[in-house]
């Protein structure tokens, strides 16, 4: 993709403005250097083979700032200290927007943010007037479901023929809310759409919101693409149709095992709600806490059942990410509502509940972008005037962690990623090498020069061998060493022990 086309004068202006912000959040944030967040120029230098990674589990939570995830602040030892020991928390991860669902359409196409999906999408209709724009984007004035021509990752995987699902948690639990047979769609977007496209419910948590899936239609019109979108925990069968496997039995052989896994938990277990409309999974039908409480007590119980996996004891990865970043603060449970806020906001929690005065926010982290993302076709601001600052950035510094046997156990890497950086990285961990926008696999601003992909900074242990987790580990191992495997030593990326920030 050329830098001179994807750059119009005004662009060349928010992406200054984007700058000067990044600078300004990263000495506020005491992260790593300031250059360090701009996306270098392209590498003239050999870039190291990746690592023979053949599965990918992806879970993806809601609405947190780095602060609120990695300080123990929030009920949420086992994301913030367990997991970290299993491999490599990531501490300049970034969003690309606010609000929630134009990450998601960012992070599986490379599209920009446009203001109906930033907005959540209020109606589910087809985005108009749907023509490609420059840089493989999509003049989205309107609307959110996008046409035909945009593709997916998931329709990469299927070029190159890599199998993949996206397991959604809920879905279907209320069928006349969702199409479990058709990518968990809430309705035909065609004509008026369907209003008001959903949100939890007591019996029902999934929202169509998380569900990448859903908004394109290179994915809802293909009946074989859409059997791959399935409930997490399976499904009984219906008139019509067969019983649909849980993720725990597609995982107990390499061969049902999908290279690709996209896990969207529900509106509770995202850490989406600070109060769930639901249950969460401690156990307790009375316990309804929401926020990190139940987004740990989602990882407790399906990242030991991926972990002790045989596709990912062979050559997994697990990566735990946020949409993007909401403000810090000095409680649990916090979470927001996607709606305006005010000047003094505190914590936002659900759409029946107020701001708390005791909760104090810090924005600072929330609002700035990184690797010189571009504000697209569609907005100037990819951050939606959030929390009534200059948002022109993007998505704010969420924060990471990656699993693997090749990454070694405690590493901490300070490079600025953001969705388009995770977009490129899959494609070209599955091989996807032609299409896209540059014309090398990469998909609208995945293909944007210079974006820097996971790395060796990443990928701390190309050997493979496997390694014991650092000592906040528990008994469960990122692969389990034979004897021909002795462990090597261990070593951390960035010479910050984890938990010590």
């Amino acid at each position: 993709m050329s830098r001179r086309s994807s750059l119009s004068a005004p662009r060349r202006l928010a992406a200054a403005s984007a700058a000067v912000a990044l600078g300004v959040g990263a000495l506020l944030a005491g992260g790593g250097a300031v250059a360090s967040a701009s996306a270098p120029a392209r590498a003239t230098t050999a870039t190291p083979p990746l690592p023979k990674i053949g599965h990918v589990w992806t879970i993806i939570f809601e609405n947190k700032s780095f602060e609120s995830t990695f300080t123990g602040l929030n009920q949420n030892d086992y994301l913030w200290k367990t997991l970290p020991s299993y491999g490599e928390l990531l501490r300049q991860y970034y969003g690309t927007g606010h609000y929630s669902l134009d990450n998601y359409i960012s992070l599986v196409s490379g599209q920009a943010p446009a203001p109906a999906n930033q907005a959540d999408c209020p109606q589910y209709v087809n985005v108009a007037p749907g023509f490609p724009a420059p840089d493989g984007q999509t003049y989205a004035s309107t609307g959110c479901v996008y046409p035909k021509q945009v593709k997916t990752l998931f329709n990469q995987l299927d070029q190159v023929g890599k199998t993949w699902k996206v397991y959604a948690q809920d879905m279907g639990n209320d069928p006349t809310r969702e199409n479990p047979y058709q990518c968990g769609i809430p309705g035909i977007p065609d004509g008026a759409g369907v209003p008001d496209p959903g949100g939890a419910t007591p019996t029902d948590q999934y929202v169509p919101k998380h569900n990448p899936a859903a908004w394109f239609h290179s994915m809802i019109d293909s009946p074989r693409d859409c059997k791959r979108v399935v409930p997490l925990d399976g499904y009984a069968a219906t008139t019509g149709h067969a019983a649909i496997p849980s993720i725990a039995d597609d995982l107990k052989s390499v061969d049902t095992t999908p290279a690709m896994s996209w896990i969207t938990p529900n509106n509770c277990s995202d850490a989406h709600d600070a109060t769930c409309k639901g249950d969460n999974l401690s156990g307790d039908p009375n316990n309804h806490q929401g926020g990190l409480y139940a987004a740990d007590r989602f990882l407790e119980k399906y990242i030991p059942m991926i972990m002790q996996s045989p596709a990912f004891q062979k050559d997994g990865m697990i990566q735990v990410l946020f949409d993007e970043a909401f403000p810090p603060y000095k409680m649990y449970g916090n979470s927001i509502a996607d709606a305006a806020y005010a000047g003094d906001a505190g914590l936002g929690t659900d759409s029946a509940t107020g701001n708390p005065v005791q909760a104090e926010a810090n924005t600072a982290q929330s609002v700035i972008a990184c690797c010189n993302e571009l504000p697209g076709p569609n907005t100037t601001q990819p951050g939606f005037q959030a929390f009534n600052q200059d948002t022109t950035p993007g998505g704010g510094i969420t924060g990471a962690v990656f699993i693997s046997r090749f990454i070694t156990p405690g590493s901490v890497s300070d490079q600025p990623y953001n969705h388009y950086s995770w977009l490129r990285s899959m494609e070209d961990l599955f091989g996807v090498t032609s299409g896209g926008a540059d014309g090398a696999g990469h998909l609208g601003y995945a293909g944007q020069d210079g974006l820097r992909t996971f790395g060796a900074d990443v990928y701390t242990n190309r050997s493979g061998r496997a390694l014991q987790p650092a000592p906040m580990g528990s008994s469960v191992y990122p692969a389990t060493a034979t004897a021909a495997e002795a462990p090597s030593p261990k070593v951390v990326h960035a010479a910050v022990p984890v938990g010590s920030h």
